[in-house]
C-alpha cells in the first residue's frame, strides 16, 4: 500500500511537513520520491509518493511521469487483462493508459474500468486538468484539505489539518486554472454529474461529514424483486420450525438444490478473490523483501478474533499460500479497568478456530499470534498516534475499532515481530450478509422490505463508515490491507441476490445460524463445522477494547 500526496499551491511555499512524510513513508516503506511542477505563473504543484512494492519485478518510483501526465497510484488493480508481462507494475500501465486518453471523457471511462482497491491522483499536463479518486467501493483513503493559497490532497493527513475524506461515489476533475470542479458518477454515464467552484464542494462535503451516521438519509430504492419463485423461504421456514440443532439445520439446507448452488457459487467467487490477493504480491516477507535469495517466512497474516469471517478467508488461503510458509493468525485482546485478563470473548474463539484450522489443515504451519494490550499502552498511541490515523473520523466507536486494527496490525512484543506484508481481512462481510442485529430488527419490524432496504442502506454508507479509517491505521504499519469479501465479482453477485439467500434473521433462527446465513452455509461447505455457527460479535466488544457504557457515536477525547 502506497502513500500519496499533492499540494496545488498558488503564491505559496509547500507544506512539507515531516510528520505526514514520515507517515506516509510507514505505508510506503519500500522508496520515496516526489517531484514540483510548474503549471503558470501562478500556480504549482508538489506530488510525492512513497511505495509499498506489491507489482512488478521491481518497485516503481511515484510519482510516475511521462511527456503527457504524472500518477499517484496508492493500491491494487487486480485482473488486469491489459498486459501480460508480469515484470510491468499496475501503476506503469494505468499511466500508459490514461497517457493514451485524448479527452476528459476518456479519462473517466479509464479510470470506471479499473478493478481493484485504489486511489489515485493524475495530473495532464496538456490541459493542466487533475484528476482524483478512491475506487468505487472505496477501500482506500484520500483526503482533501485546504490550507492558506493551497489544497492538499493525501492519504493521510492528521488532526491538525481540518480535512475531509473524499467521497467514493464520483470521479473529479478539477481545472487548475478556473478553480471549478466537476463530479461524475461511478453509476451513471460519463456526462458531468454536478458541478462546483471548489471552496463550495469542500464546504458542502465538510457538512455531510459531521451529520451523524444515524442521521444519514440515503435515497434507497422502493422496489425490490422479493418474489420467491424457488421457494426458499418456505424450505427454511419448514427446516427451522421444530429443529433447534444448528448444525443439523445447515446441514439440511445445503440438501436443497437452489441454496447449495448458491453455495457453490459464492464460495467459488471467494476462493478467486483470496487467491489474486495473495499471489499478487513479491511473495516475499518484510526482512527479506530487499534479499535475492528466496523466501520461507510469513507473508501473509490474516486479522484473527476466530469468527465465521476470518476463519472462512483462512481456510481457503491455505490452499494458495505457498505451502512451505507459515500464516499468521493476529488476534488482539485488550486490558482495560474493567478486565484484569487477556483472555476475551475473540482470544477464546481465536483459539478454538485455530485448532479447528490445524486439525483440517495439517500440513500448514499456523502461527496463532497474541496481541496484548493494557490501557497505558493504548492511551498512549491513541494521543501520539492512532488519533491522527483515525481522524477526520472522530467518534468513541471510530478510535475503538482503529486502535484495535492498529494494535492487531502493528504486532510485536518484546521477543518478535510479524514478517507478513499482507493482510486479509473480513471487512464487507456483515454488510452484504445481513450480520447485525439491526438486520434482524429489521425483519422483525417491517417484512423483507425492510430488510433490504437496511442492507442496502449499510451498503451504501461502507465507504465512508470505515473502510477509510481502516486504511489509514493498517497501512500505518507498512502492510497491506486486502478484503477479499469487497471484491467486485464477489459483491456484484451478493447485491443481486434475494435477501433470504443472503440472511434468515427470524425468530425461529437465532443468532450463529439466521445472521449471515449463507455465509455459515459456506463454511460448513469447506469444512468448519465448529466455526460454521459462531456468533457474530463485533470487533470492539470481542477484544473488550469498548466500554460499553459510553455511547459509540460520541465525540471521543482524543478529539476534544
Amino acid at each position: 500500500m502506497c502513500g500519496i500526496f499533492c499540494e496545488i499551491r498558488q503564491h505559496s511555499q509547500s507544506h512539507k511537513d515531516e510528520y505526514i512524510l514520515y507517515r506516509l513513508r510507514n505505508r510506503g516503506p519500500d522508496c520515496a520520491h516526489s517531484i514540483d511542477v510548474v503549471v503558470n505563473n501562478d500556480i504549482s504543484i508538489y506530488f510525492c509518493g512513497t511505495v509499498l512494492w506489491m507489482q512488478g519485478s521491481e518497485p516503481t518510483k511515484q510519482p510516475i511521469e511521462n511527456d503527457f501526465g504524472i500518477l499517484l497510484f496508492n493500491g491494487d488493480i487486480f485482473y488486469n487483462s491489459w498486459s501480460n508481462d508480469p515484470s510491468l507494475s499496475d501503476t506503469q500501465i494505468l499511466l500508459d493508459k490514461l497517457s493514451n486518453c485524448s479527452s476528459s471523457e476518456d479519462v473517466i471511462l479509464t479510470v470506471k474500468s479499473f478493478k481493484g482497491p485504489f486511489s489515485l491522483i493524475y495530473y495532464n499536463k496538456c490541459t493542466q486538468i487533475l484528476y482524483f479518486s478512491r475506487d468505487r467501493i472505496g477501500r482506500n483513503s484520500l483526503l482533501f484539505h485546504k490550507a492558506d493559497g493551497s489544497y492538499i490532497i493525501s492519504s493521510v493527513l492528521g488532526r491538525k489539518y481540518p480535512c475531509i475524506e473524499v467521497a467514493a461515489a464520483y470521479i473529479y476533475e478539477l481545472n487548475l486554472g478556473t478553480k471549478m470542479l466537476n463530479l461524475y458518477s461511478w453509476e451513471t454515464s460519463i456526462k458531468v454529474f454536478n458541478t462546483y467552484q471548489v471552496d463550495d464542494w469542500l464546504n458542502i462535503a465538510q457538512k455531510q461529514q459531521s451529520i451523524p451516521d444515524e442521521e444519514l438519509n440515503d435515497e434507497l430504492e422502493d422496489t425490490f424483486d422479493l418474489n420467491d419463485e424457488d421457494g426458499i423461504i418456505k424450505v427454511i421456514e419448514e427446516v427451522t420450525q421444530n429443529e433447534k440443532n444448528k448444525l443439523f439445520i445447515l446441514e439440511r439446507l445445503l440438501l436443497n438444490s437452489t441454496i447449495f448452488k448458491t453455495v457453490t457459487d459464492i464460495t467459488s467467487l471467494l476462493e478467486k478473490s483470496v487467491r489474486v490477493r495473495v499471489e499478487t504480491q513479491p511473495n516475499k516477507c518484510k526482512n527479506c523483501i530487499k534479499s535475492e535469495m528466496s523466501c520461507v517466512h510469513c507473508t501473509t497474516g490474516i486479522l484473527f478474533s476466530g469468527g465465521l469471517d476470518c476463519t472462512i478467508l483462512s481456510l481457503i488461503a491455505d490452499k494458495y499460500v505457498p505451502k512451505d510458509q507459515p500464516i499468521d493468525l493476529i488476534n488482539v485482546a485488550f486490558k482495560t479497568k474493567n478486565n484484569d485478563s487477556y483472555d476475551v470473548p475473540d482470544r477464546i474463539t481465536g483459539r478454538q478456530s485455530f485448532e479447528e484450522l490445524k486439525r483440517i489443515c495439517s500440513s500448514r504451519m499456523w502461527i496463532f499470534r497474541e496481541v496484548n494490550v493494557p490501557k497505558e499502552k493504548l492511551e498512549k498511541y491513541q494521543s501520539l498516534i492512532i488519533g491522527d490515523l483515525v481522524y477526520p473520523r472522530r467518534t468513541i466507536l471510530d478510535e475503538s475499532l482503529g486502535s484495535a486494527l492498529w494494535f492487531a496490525a502493528r504486532w510485536d512484543d518484546e521477543l518478535d515481530v510479524s514478517p507478513c506484508r499482507i493482510l486479509l481481512i473480513g471487512s464487507g462481510a456483515d454488510e452484504l450478509y445481513g450480520g447485525y442485529m439491526r438486520h434482524r430488527q429489521s425483519l422483525r419490524r417491517r417484512g423483507w422490505l425492510g430488510l433490504s432496504q437496511e442492507l442496502l442502506k449499510d451498503w451504501k454508507r461502507i465507504s465512508f463508515r470505515n473502510l477509510a479509517r481502516d486504511n489509514r491505521v493498517i497501512c500505518d504499519h507498512g502492510r497491506q490491507p486486502r478484503m477479499p469479501y469487497l471484491d467486485e465479482d464477489h459483491v456484484n453477485y451478493v447485491l443481486k441476490l434475494k435477501p433470504w439467500l443472503k440472511c434468515f434473521p427470524s425468530e425461529n433462527l437465532e443468532c450463529g445460524v439466521g445472521d449471515k446465513l449463507m455465509l455459515r452455509l459456506v463454511a460448513l461447505h469447506l469444512g468448519l463445522k465448529n466455526s460454521a455457527t459462531l456468533p457474530k460479535r463485533a470487533l470492539q466488544f470481542g477484544s473488550r477494547i469498548a466500554n460499553k457504557k459510553e455511547k459509540g457515536s460520541d465525540l471521543s477525547k482524543t478529539f476534544i
